[in-house]
């Protein structure tokens, strides 16, 4: 029953989630299931008090969110970065993340001297080439622009402002150099605050011996024993991303749970061996079991202290916790309800964790397990093989193979949601990692870093043998991650089809009567085959021929545009800019055209090498099967273009000159010419600035009587060119020249092509001022309907050739709009319902 109840418990939560979007909806939805128990208890299904938990838990998991969002304080910051810095005092309320050339601190404020700025609030502080250490607990004092969390808005695609929402941030901020932030004098300090200042004491020793260690072994020892994942390279983590073992690399579940069954053995182990006299008294009072599971929380506790104590590793801790308290009592076959009461009592805490993703992954992989292993038989009940020990290990790989493959299914939709990726090589490098992490790389690098803070030794034990084990891992993983088909892409699966999978799943391993099992059974295996080969598949938008689309993804400071053509042609015009840890490349650009079921890319077209144009393209050239890569000539040195230069080397690919004239596609609808830059040789030394702007590759898509021109960042000089080129027409979409910069304002130009719709590419609070609001009123002044994704997100428009229209979308119009209070608050749900619609149904 208690799981029963729990489920309902988080079905009220997500209710209560939606309350303000769809009131109504969410009222008939609740009659409706009170109708239902009220039948289901007249037909003596369910006893009265039965149907009362029931309901109770479905209305008490919507109330109790409601009133947790009414309670919890959300801060609106006023943007800041337009005038002068804020001085801010606070206190640092979470463990710092550290990463090379960088602190990360949650800072609780307390004091401004900016008297429209609300406290206290959280800010999410960066403080770039820092000259000291920042601990928990510290009190602090620095001088910051502040402004609200801002991120990219694209279709199906990751809202880093909603994440940093969900974690509490009210505010983000950064300083750059020594003394920017000042540590203050605490004066007296709470026991707590002492425990505290301890752990972190303990935290930093540990990082400070890692250093040591050699990359990337130093990152991959500091992520798995004390949770700092800032070291890992990249690629690092794309390997085992790839392979299906990234959850190695974030202590969660599966380490806590490693160490608490390596202690439970151990303790057992050592409980059996002691003499009989002194094992029968201690039974008088306890078991050598329930001894062993008394004593395994505490490296348990140990070790989620030593990780940071993180939200996603205290869930696990509370996990185990509960699964080792049914082990006192007896019960260890009652995992179904001891994974319920974990996550109800999770969720009483932090009912926002039920959108986490660390969260949903741990509680659907042990939901897999715990109804497998809920219907079979107690291990000494099992057949197990006894003639020899080869037979008996094969039986348990056979089970291990079993168990795993079930959790991968049973993550399928999740992982392909949330990172586009099925990682079908889990199934068998899961088999092998796990293990090698569990038993041996773990406890070595945890016993290593023990001794460190029990002798306040300088010097890491064993730092040899760690390097030699944490390079052999990444070896075998890089080897594992490189083999033909092991990247497999897909689109993110809607919330509905999700659903639907899981609905399967319930009622496959559901108990029913014997007449029909074999029947229902195959019926729900035939359904969930059907939908993971869609997934798998994941084809292209059944779309008109007639069909023209043009997306301009938001990529910050920065261009991305994706064309398709309806003759199936795809062309990449710029892939957005790559930064330390994040590459619009892979995060935005990829995930998009996996989601439109992109795989191939006939035209790659780099218009110019400036980071904010390029820097993202490396990762798509390196990833997808690209035809054809055309640049404007320009070379660089810098190691965005060297990471360009590679892809090509990996993949072959030669690159294509784009000048005047040259046809870059020429279909039976449409055709694209490239306008500039003229066929002239491009000295890689001298274009930068000014020169490399001008010499951006502009190129023409003419579909019938439409025209659709791509400017790069060129400004007057090239502009005025085009003019007198007779290049010049009118323009039924314009991508506006250089984010919308003064100095690619050519009115002469402007007033020759009056493009019908314009759109505009730059960031949110760029520091360059884009786009400028003397251009914006020129495009007006010759009546262009204008759209900027600083504001709308991404946007895409599609042309229909046979009707000769345009019509215009944005991310924007997707987010759902509060209809409570409101007195049209039937008209709002019903365009709410809409947009969620459109979500789930975008092609």
């Amino acid at each position: 029953m208690l799981p029963t109840l729990t489920i309902l418990f988080v079905l009220g939560l997500v209710l209560g989630s939606y309350v303000t979007y769809f009131p109504l909806s969410i009222a008939m939805v609740l009659i409706t299931c009170t109708a239902c128990c009220l039948w289901l208890e007249r037909r003596n299904h369910l006893t009265s008090r039965q149907g009362s938990g029931l309901l109770a838990c479905l209305f008490g998991g919507c109330l109790y969110w409601t009133l947790c969002a009414s309670f919890t304080p959300h801060v609106l910051v006023p943007d800041s970065s337009g005038a002068l810095p804020v001085r801010l005092t606070g206190t640092i309320v979470e463990a710092v993340r550290h990463s090379p050339g960088r602190l990360t601190a949650m800072v609780q404020v307390t004091g401004s001297d900016a008297p429209l700025l609300p406290t206290p609030f959280q800010l999410r502080l960066t403080w770039r080439d820092p000259d000291r250490d920042l601990r928990r607990g510290a009190q602090i004092r620095t001088r910051t622009h502040v402004h609200a969390p801002a991120g990219t808005l694209n279709p199906r695609g990751f809202d880093y402002a909603a994440y940093l929402d969900a974690l509490g941030v009210d505010a983000v901020g950064s300083v750059s150099g020594a003394g920017s932030v000042e540590v203050l004098d605490p004066g007296w300090e709470s026991p707590l605050h002492l425990l505290t200042s301890l752990i972190e004491e303990w935290r930093s020793r540990v990082r400070a011996v890692a250093e040591s260690l050699p990359q990337p072994s130093r990152g991959l020892f500091l992520s798995l024993t004390i949770g700092e994942q800032g070291f890992l390279a990249p690629e690092v983590r794309e390997w085992f991303m790839t392979t299906g073992t990234v959850h190695i690399l974030s202590i969660s579940g599966s380490h806590l749970g490693l160490i608490a069954l390596l202690s439970f053995a151990l303790v057992r182990k050592a409980c059996l061996l002691l003499p009989s006299l002194f094992l029968l008294s201690l039974s008088r009072w306890l078991t050598a079991t329930r001894l062993a599971a008394v004593l395994t929380l505490l490296p348990v506790l140990a070790y989620t202290v030593l990780a940071g104590a993180e939200t996603a590793t205290i869930r696990s801790a509370i996990m185990i916790a509960v699964a080792l308290w049914t082990v006192w009592l007896g019960s260890p076959h009652y995992l179904l309800h001891a994974l319920a009461a974990a996550a109800g009592l999770t969720l009483l805490v932090h009912p926002a964790a039920l959108f986490d993703i660390s969260f949903q992954l741990s509680y659907i992989s042990v939901w897999a397990l715990a109804l497998a292993l809920a219907r079979e038989k107690p291990v000494e009940e099992l057949p197990l093989p006894r003639e020899s020990n080869p037979a008996r290990m094969w039986y348990w790989f056979r089970e291990s193979l079993r168990l795993t493959a079930l959790v991968t299914l049973a993550t399928v939709p999740l992982v392909a949601c949330y990172f586009n990726q099925v990682s079908w090589m889990g199934l068998f490098a899961n088999l092998l990692i796990v293990p090698f992490v569990g038993f041996i790389f773990l406890p070595i690098s945890l016993l290593s870093a023990v001794w460190v803070i029990a002798t306040d030794s300088n010097t890491l034990p064993g730092a040899g043998l760690i390097d030699s084990l944490g390079q052999g891992l990444i070896a075998s993983t890089h080897v594992l991650a490189g083999l033909p088909g092991t990247e497999w892409f897909v689109a993110a699966p809607t919330i509905p089809m999700m659903l639907l999978f899981y609905l399967l799943v319930w009622a496959l391993l559901a108990g029913w009567p014997a007449h029909a099992a074999l029947l229902l059974r195959r019926s729900m295996a035939s359904g969930l085959a059907c939908i993971l080969l869609w997934w798998l598949w994941s084809p292209r938008p059944f779309g008109g021929e007639e069909m023209v689309r043009v997306t301009f993804l938001d990529v910050g400071q920065g261009d991305s545009a994706v064309i398709e053509l309806p003759d199936g042609t795809v062309t990449l015009i710029d892939g957005g800019a790559t930064y330390e840890r994040f590459d619009m490349g892979r995060s935005v650009v990829a995930p998009f055209l996996w989601n439109r079921g992109i795989r191939r890319i006939d035209h790659v077209i780099g218009t110019h090498p400036q980071l904010d144009h390029v820097g993202g393209l490396a990762w798509i050239l390196a990833h997808f099967q690209v035809e054809k890569f055309w640049t404007n000539g320009a070379a660089r040195q810098e190691e965005f273009w060297r990471r360009i230069e590679r892809a090509m080397v990996q993949r072959k690919l030669a690159a294509t000159v784009a000048t005047e004239g040259r046809l870059i596609s020429d279909g039976p609808a449409c055709r694209m010419v490239v306008l500039n830059p003229r066929p002239s040789p491009v000295s890689s030394n001298s274009t930068t600035g000014e020169s490399l702007n001008n010499l951006s590759v502009v190129t023409e898509l003419v579909c019938r009587e439409q025209r659709l021109l791509f400017t790069g960042d060129i400004e007057r000089e090239a502009l005025t060119r085009l003019t007198h080129s007779g290049n010049s027409a009118h323009i039924a979409l314009l991508k506006v020249p250089h984010h919308g910069a003064k100095s690619s304002l050519e009115r002469k130009w402007l007033e020759t092509i009056r493009p019908a719709v314009a759109v505009v590419s730059a960031g949110r609070r760029n520091p360059y001022g884009h786009p400028a609001g003397e251009v914006l009123a020129a495009y007006q002044a010759v009546e262009t309907q204008i759209w900027r994704t600083d504001q709308d997100g991404a946007i895409w428009v599609d042309l229909d050739l046979r009707r000769q229209q345009l019509s215009v979308h944005s991310t924007r119009e997707w987010i759902l709009q509060p209809a409570l209070p409101s007195a049209d608050m039937w008209s709002i749900e019903q365009n709410n319902l809409r947009r969620l619609w459109r979500r789930w149904n975008w092609m």
